[in-house]
């Protein structure tokens, strides 16, 4: 089990740098903490882990994706949430090699849209795979 973060999603990411440090820092931690805890990167794929603030994070199948046989996923960060800072780490599963890959940092504003600029550099981006 492995987790690969995407040069799209890398440049998302020091992107935050900048503009939302403390965005930058908490998505880096968890990123690197889920790539040393195999158990922790195991919840990538189970549907509303961390629902309720039951978790440090939230996991969700990116559904319209889903129905389209798209193995495409997100989490949301709580304790970022908590400060009004909404973003969402979208990812793919590739079940066969039990690879995760991160596509992208976004704000949650992209509101899932195909046409938006991060859904449809999501998409090509997982069409890649």
């Amino acid at each position: 089990m492995d987790i690969f973060v995407h040069d799209d999603a890398k440049a998302d990411l020091l992107a935050l740098k900048d503009s939302e440090p403390q965005a930058f820092g908490r998505i880096l931690a968890l990123l690197q903490q889920l790539a040393g805890d195999p158990d922790l990167l195991d919840r990538l794929t189970q549907q509303d882990y961390g629902a309720y603030r039951s978790a440090d994070f939230h996991v969700c199948k990116w559904q319209e994706q889903w129905r389209k046989g798209r193995d495409l996923w997100r989490l949301k960060v709580w304790d970022l949430e908590n400060k009004g800072l909404r973003y969402r780490v979208v990812y793919a599963f590739e079940p066969k090699k039990h690879h995760y890959h991160v596509l992208a940092i976004a704000p949650r504003e992209f509101d899932y849209d195909t046409n938006h600029p991060f859904g449809s550099r999501i998409l090509r981006t997982y069409q890649e795979l």
